[in-house]
């Protein structure tokens, strides 16, 4: 009994070795994205800052009216996100409210059929693409939902921001108006 409580005792630190291990690794990835690495606000998540944006392809389900030469906030979405489903009306409200300084699109994951549910949802401001199989994401690096990127007229990645609500939003829109041409800002 003495030898079995003390084997159990052994397998229960090395447990909690690797649960504080992983919680190291987690909190420097969030780290990451909220303070700012070199590569920018996250070394994994979307294009590093100062990086000209991949292209979008998917299946166009919604297109607002665009005006040329607007910035753009590209916003990754997927139809099984229970945090996307809670974001539309803050990205609604966004793109309504910052409809004459940047473009809002929205990349979706999932079915195309969902997809149109959920642009239905968004209102007539902001242009959603379907992306059934994710590739535009994967091409993008955005690895996690809802995430944003900012892309400013020239199509040079500015901001990034993970999980974005209304006021990240509108920060990210004043950084592609006002830096348009400047070199991205980074966290000190």
């Amino acid at each position: 009994m003495n030898s079995l409580l003390w084997i159990s005792y052994g397998i229960l630190w090395v447990v909690v070795l690797l649960l504080g291990a992983g919680m190291i690794v987690m909190l420097r990835e969030h780290a990451d994205l909220m303070l700012g690495s070199r590569e920018g606000r996250s070394r994994v998540h979307g294009p590093p800052e100062g990086a000209t944006a991949p292209g979008l392809e998917g299946e166009e389900v919604v297109l607002a009216a665009t005006a040329t030469e607007r910035p753009r906030v590209v916003l990754f979405m997927a139809v099984t996100c229970d945090p996307c489903w809670r974001r539309i009306p803050q990205v609604s409200h966004f793109a309504a409210d910052q409809a004459e300084a940047v473009e809002t699109l929205v990349c979706c994951s999932g079915p195309v059929e969902r997809v149109r549910e959920f642009a239905g949802e968004l209102g007539p401001e902001v242009s959603v693409i379907a992306d059934p199989a994710g590739d535009a994401a994967g091409s993008w690096r955005v690895y996690m939902t809802p995430f944003a990127v900012g892309v400013d007229r020239d199509g040079i990645v500015r901001g990034k921001v993970a999980n974005p609500a209304y006021d990240n939003l509108t920060l990210l829109s004043r950084l592609l108006v006002a830096g348009a041409g400047d070199e991205p800002t980074r966290a000190a």
